[in-house]
This record gives structure tokens, C-alpha cells and sequence, in this order.
């Protein structure tokens, strides 16, 4: 017993860092498709429950604790999600342990149902962070084998990743459901992969020039200061200009890159609309608004007129300032539908999903991150692009600026923590159309997974009802 117990401890501590490795550097994501397989190993022999749910905490234990020591979050933050993370994966656990108890096709893959039903709760119940919460959030990293997440969201990723293991164990450890097993395993694999392709296959309707500025804006290592005048030329009207003549069309900068009070509003708009003009693009510029307490982003057109203004909706915990109220719209510029929303908002997909509804081709997102979390909102926001079908270009106050195709691609990048202030230019592709995901969410998904785990719980009473009936009766099984 003691034995089995350990062995228990140990093949949660290796899945639990197996789920985290990709967190910290997203190629090594791919180990999360071999994390719950000691685990499973385990169960899907001794069949013990209680045991595969403490292997779940030891699971929980590592793979939050390493992500909340490395980003430096706030004690309470910290507590609560080492909680939260241990409760779900001792339910995944224990679920998966009760799932294969019967050795059957239908329980397997039920096991993929289940990790997708607690990260539609992981992501919605308690959301800190929102879609960075995902379990697959470092699976951005291979854009081109998530495509699907067009249909099922990010979720649909943990679906495949437990039901490809759970049927992988089950071929190998019950050879009378070798066959069966691998069918099913094939049948997954066939359906992944038809819909990373008929993403791929699909063509842009055109292009456009997007561009995105950033810097540190940090007391402790910032070398210029953008409400100087000097700083004003060298962060953004210098870069703006350079952004046109290589043809920009839209330009972009960081959350908060500048603090604006109502008093000088108009000096400041009368700035940027004689860049707007000078350049001939459009403008999406974070700033804060000092006098009413709120993190902002206008639309400028190339006529230096307002054309939207929009309040950050999603604060992250202990942010100050007053709340938005997610009043999304889109503009028309040259020629594409482009959107804007404020960093932490990209991780809610009520406002993320409503932009693919207005059809937007691009969405641009400010951002201000700090330097240890900067990695992980950068795979998060990779899978949105994806989910909604639209390019993301996002400029960094403190951060990364990027920009991302509409199929996850990383078509430029800019690290300035590593590489100081700098700019960004991508050529855009604009594919149209209205995603799944955008269109429904994850309702069908939730549908689907629920089907799943009724058919195997159903088939499991059915077999053990079966079974107890001919031993009754005498018969040999």
C-alpha cells in the first residue's frame, strides 16, 4: 500500500510539472500530452480512487506553485489560485481514476470531457486572469496544430490532450480494448486535424500594414520619458513617422503610455492629430486619464478626428481606476474592421467573442504588463487571434509588442525589457468570416463533453449491471 501510495506522490509531481513546463517557455507545451499518462498508468489498474485524487494535489501543488513564485504575484492572488488549481486537478484526478475503472473506450475518452469541463470552470468561475488561467495557454506556440480552438475555444485543447492519453494508456494497458482504443484514437486525430486544415486552407481576402510602438515606462529603468517633448518625438511621433514611410496604415502604442489630465487634453489631442495628419494613418493610443481616474484608448483617423473612445472593462487584481462598460465598436480603416480593446480585456471572451461578431478583422490592444508576466498574456492572447479569426497588433507600454496573424502566427515582435523602446511593422492578412467560437462560445463544447461523460457513465452501470447479472446467474464471465 505504501508503495502504491508513492508511486501515487510521484506521478503527480512529474504531471504536475510536465503541465507547467510550457508555461515558463511555450515549445516545451508538447510534455503536457505525456503529464496525466503516469497517473492514468496508475489507475487504470489499481483503480484507486482516493489515491489518484492525492496524486491530483501533488499535480496541483507543482504546476501552481512554480508559475506563482516565478511571476511574483501578491500573497492573497498566490493562496487562491493554489487552492483553486489543486481542487481542479484533484478532481481530474479522481475523475479520470473513476472514468477507467471499467476499462472501457467510452470512459477514456470521457476522461478528455472532464479536464474540458473544469477548464470552462477554471477559466469562468474564479477569473483572475481569465483565459491565462487555461491549462493550454502555452499551446499557442504551435498555432497551426490548435486550429481548432476556431470551434471548441482554447478549452477544446485539454479535450484532445485527456482523451489521446486516457485512449494511448487504455491500448496499452487493456489488451482486450486495444482495438477499440485505437480506433478512437485514430477518430480524434482524424477530426483534429480536418479542422486545423480547413483553417489552413482558407484564404485572406487582402492585406493591410499594421504597425506598433512601445517602451518601459518604470521609474526604475526608464531612459526617456514620453511627456517630454524630446521623449514625445522619440517614442512616438519619431517611430509614427518611420511606421508610414515603410506603409503603415494603423498605428499603435502601449496602455498608459500617457498620463493626460482634462485641462491639457486639447494640447495633447492637437499632438497626436498633427502626427495622425503628417502620416496619413490611423491612431490607437492607450493613455490614462488623470481627472477621471480611468485607463483609456482612442481612434484617431488620418483626419486627426476622434472617431472612438473606449474604458478598460477588465482590471487585474489591486488595479486602481474606474471600470468600463465593454462599450466595444469598430471603425472602418482603409478598408478593414478593426476594433480596440485595453490588455487584461483580451482575456474575456464576452468581449474577445463580440468582436468576432462585429466581423472584425484586426483588434488592437494596447498593453502594460511587468516583466515576469509578460511571456504568458503574450500565449494568451496568440489563441484569441485564433478563436475570433482576426489579427491582433498589440503595442507595450511595459511588455511585448506584437503582432499576430489571424492564425496565431507571430508576424512580428519586440521585447522591450530585453531591447528597450522600439517599433514593429507586419503585413497583415485579413481572412474573413465568423468563427464558431465567436458565434456560440463554448456552449457546444460544454454540450458535447457532457454527452461524452453521460455515454460513458451510462455504458459503465450498463456493463457492471451486465456483469452482475450473469454472475448471479452462474454464468462465467
Amino acid at each position: 500500500m505504501e508503495t502504491k501510495q508513492w508511486q501515487y506522490r510521484a506521478a503527480g509531481v512529474v504531471g504536475g510539472l510536465m503541465l507547467a513546463a510550457g508555461q515558463f517557455w511555450g515549445p516545451a507545451s508538447v510534455l503536457q500530452a505525456g503529464a496525466l499518462v503516469p497517473v492514468l498508468w496508475l489507475a487504470v489498474k489499481d483503480r484507486r480512487i482516493g489515491d489518484a485524487a492525492m496524486a491530483g494535489l501533488y499535480m496541483g501543488i507543482f504546476y501552481t506553485l512554480p508559475q506563482m513564485v516565478y511571476l511574483r504575484m501578491p500573497i492573497p492572488v498566490t493562496v487562491i489560485l493554489l487552492v483553486w488549481m489543486c481542487l481542479l486537478l484533484t478532481g481530474l484526478c479522481a475523475g479520470a481514476a473513476a472514468l477507467l475503472r471499467r476499462g472501457d473506450v467510452w470512459g477514456a475518452a470521457a476522461v478528455g470531457a472532464v479536464w474540458f469541463l473544469l477548464d470552462v470552470v477554471n477559466v469562468t468561475a474564479i477569473p483572475i486572469w481569465g483565459l491565462a488561467q487555461s491549462f493550454a495557454r502555452s499551446w499557442t506556440a504551435y498555432p497551426a496544430a490548435i486550429g481548432f480552438i476556431e470551434w471548441t475555444g482554447i478549452f477544446g485543447v485539454v479535450f484532445v490532450l485527456g482523451s489521446l492519453q486516457a485512449l494511448a494508456v487504455t491500448a496499452m494497458r487493456i489488451p482486450h480494448q486495444r482495438h477499440n482504443a485505437l480506433i478512437a484514437l485514430g477518430v480524434l486525430a482524424g477530426l483534429v486535424v480536418t479542422a486545423n486544415m480547413q483553417g489552413l486552407l482558407r484564404k485572406p481576402s487582402g492585406t493591410i500594414h499594421i504597425a506598433a510602438a512601445g517602451w518601459v515606462f518604470d521609474d526604475r529603468i526608464a531612459e526617456i520619458d514620453p511627456h517630454t517633448s524630446k521623449g514625445f518625438d522619440a517614442l512616438f511621433a519619431g517611430p509614427a513617422h518611420e511606421a508610414a514611410a515603410a506603409g503603415a496604415k494603423i498605428f499603435t502604442t502601449g496602455e498608459m503610455g500617457f498620463y493626460i489630465a482634462d485641462h491639457e487634453r486639447a494640447e495633447w489631442m492637437e499632438r497626436f492629430a498633427d502626427v495622425a495628419q503628417a502620416t496619413g494613418m490611423w491612431l490607437v493610443v492607450g493613455y490614462w486619464n488623470v481627472s477621471a481616474d480611468e485607463n483609456r484608448l482612442f481612434f484617431m483617423s488620418p483626419e486627426g478626428r476622434i472617431a472612438h473612445e473606449y474604458t478598460k472593462t477588465y482590471l487585474t487584481p489591486y488595479e486602481r481606476g474606474k471600470k468600463g462598460t465593454g462599450d466595444l465598436r469598430t471603425v472602418e480603416a482603409n478598408g478593414v474592421t478593426a476594433g480596440a480593446m485595453i490588455c487584461q480585456d483580451d482575456n474575456f471572451a464576452p468581449l474577445t467573442r463580440y468582436y468576432g461578431r462585429l466581423k472584425a478583422d484586426v483588434v488592437l490592444c494596447p498593453t502594460a504588463d511587468w516583466q515576469t508576466v509578460r511571456i504568458a498574456h503574450l500565449q494568451a492572447v496568440r489563441a484569441r487571434a485564433i478563436e475570433g479569426r482576426c489579427g491582433i497588433a498589440r503595442g507595450a507600454a511595459n511588455g511585448i509588442s506584437a503582432i499576430i496573424s489571424p492564425r496565431g502566427r507571430m508576424l512580428a515582435m519586440h521585447d522591450h525589457y530585453r531591447d528597450g523602446p522600439g517599433w514593429i511593422i507586419a503585413e497583415m492578412p485579413v481572412i474573413e468570416g465568423v468563427t464558431a467560437f465567436s458565434r456560440w462560445g463554448f456552449w457546444p463544447g460544454v454540450g458535447a463533453a457532457l454527452i461524452v461523460l453521460v455515454l460513458a457513465l451510462c455504458r459503465r452501470s450498463g456493463v457492471y449491471q451486465c456483469r452482475k447479472c450473469l454472475s448471479e446467474c452462474g454464468v462465467a464471465e
